[in-house]
């Protein structure tokens, strides 16, 4: 069988345990906008509950046709539908309760196939009413599968609120980490829209065969390196990875190479942190249970914490306009949602445009700019340090308005024509009536009026930071 199995599936049943991340907390900032020549727009944690709530159908869902997990290589991929591995599943079980640690910022949530059980809605509106800010949902595997639910689930969650994306499941024996991060990224639904978090990358206990994929750890740090570089090629972001200590320092040999990779690491912390692989000062998010109940859910789900103590931002994307474009860019936060307010500095922006402390950035870009400009901006948290992402914002020449259709002169009162009997041969004229002028009548337009400058009137109100 192919080993690019594209077809739609709804997986397997696996076990939910406990996963235990501990930890600070990173400022993923997003920006939010749209158009190209018109205005744009661009927890305390004991606050959400974990008691079950009924599961209500905020919107119709179509359920995907169900198939047999495909078999590649002659192994059938029994685990699609499961959000992690059941090996670490089994490691991470627990039902004690974690207390959430100082740094630990906003709630979020972690689902797959396995969360939509006979084809159950998630009601996206009841997870963020509860308090969730973020959602990681199960894109693809390998290079066989794709989350039937993904792309519902990942616009659902946004249109509720939350920052959300797509993580990949990697089964690096397969085919090679350049290829999995194309076929990631393809089918991931990527866009830098102020909502959409970097890529995360799954890379743990197989669960088809031996735990490291019968690599040894210089190949799997090879391969990681290859998933890495070409998702932050496609994307413009280091993607998220997610492993627990224990596979890392098996099957990664503790590599320290991947430290500027946001961090999501699972594992049961007895203290107020989760054991850690190497290479990482601290986490970024914590997965900390897979026990959690939450409205809008049916059944358990993996919860995890996002780190409040460090900045990390969310690159907001190539920006493009016209100039003379009246411009309304919010650069938003996962910080701002648990009650942080970082300030915001930026350089670079184009002639015409500022930013607030906020992170809005508005202004009408100058009739004169034109080309490409790198623009870079700055957060800064007085607990947290500072993070900068920097983007490209290029500005086309404003269209010319049209010219005025030319004004036909008003009429004017036509001038006798020569006397028709002024030849002797002639006969005498019958009428004394003028000859028409040829621009007798008035114009029907006087003027035309230019065509209107864009839009100065933003199309939406930003969004909070």
């Amino acid at each position: 069988m192919s080993r690019i199995f594209r077809g739609r599936m709804t997986g397997i049943l696996a076990a939910v345990t406990a996963l235990g991340l501990s930890g600070g907390a990173t400022c993923i900032l997003a920006a939010t906008g749209g158009g190209t020549t018109t205005a744009r727009a661009r927890a305390v944690i004991a606050a959400p509950s974990l008691a079950a709530d009924p599961v209500s159908s905020a919107s119709t869902f179509t359920l995907p046709p169900t198939q047999p997990p495909p078999v590649v290589d002659g192994v059938q991929r029994t685990n699609v539908g499961s959000a992690h591995s059941p090996q670490t599943l089994s490691q991470l079980s627990s039902s004690a309760t974690i207390p959430p640690p100082e740094d630990a910022g906003a709630l979020g949530v972690d689902v797959a196939d396995y969360q939509h059980p006979h084809g159950a809605a998630i009601n996206w509106s009841a997870v963020a009413a509860a308090g969730y800010k973020f959602a990681f949902v199960k894109a693809t595997e390998g290079d066989y599968y794709v989350n039937p639910y993904y792309a519902a689930d990942l616009a659902q969650a946004k249109a509720a609120g939350m920052y959300a994306t797509g993580y990949h499941f990697a089964v690096p024996n397969l085919s090679s980490g350049t290829s999995q991060a194309d076929y990631a990224v393809r089918n991931g639904d990527y866009a830098a829209d102020g909502r959409t978090l970097p890529l995360a990358l799954d890379i743990e206990y197989n669960p088809y065969g031996a735990e490291c994929y019968g690599l040894s750890a210089a190949a799997m740090v090879s391969w990681l390196s290859a998933f890495v570089a070409e998702a932050q090629r496609l994307t413009g972001q280091l993607p998220i990875i997610y492993t627990t200590a224990d596979w890392w320092r098996t099957c990664a040999g503790g590599s320290t190479a991947f430290g500027s990779d946001p961090l999501w690491v699972a594992g049961y912390g007895t203290g107020s942190s989760p054991p850690m692989p190497g290479g990482w000062a601290n986490w970024t998010f914590w997965q900390f249970t897979s026990h959690g109940t939450v409205p809008g859910i049916t059944g358990n789900v993996d919860v995890s914490y996002f780190l409040s103590a460090s900045l990390r931002l969310l690159d907001p994307g190539s920006q493009q306009d016209a100039a003379g474009t009246a411009i309304q860019l919010q650069i938003t936060s996962l910080n701002a949602a648990s009650g942080q307010s970082p300030q915001f500095t930026a350089s670079g922006l184009p002639p015409g445009l500022s930013i607030s402390g906020g992170g809005l950035i508005t202004g009408t870009i100058s009739s004169a700019a034109s080309g490409t400009y790198t623009v870079t901006v700055t957060a800064t948290l007085p607990s947290a340090g500072t993070g900068s992402v920097s983007f490209t914002w290029t500005v086309t020449p404003s269209q010319p308005s049209p010219s005025p259709s030319p004004s036909a002169s008003p009429a004017q009162p036509a001038s006798p024509s020569p006397s028709t009997s002024a030849s002797p041969s002639a006969s005498p004229s019958t009428s004394a009536s003028p000859a028409p002028s040829p621009s007798a009548s008035p114009s029907t337009s006087a003027s035309t009026s230019p065509s209107q400058s864009p839009s100065t009137s933003p199309s939406a109100s930003p969004s909070p930071s």
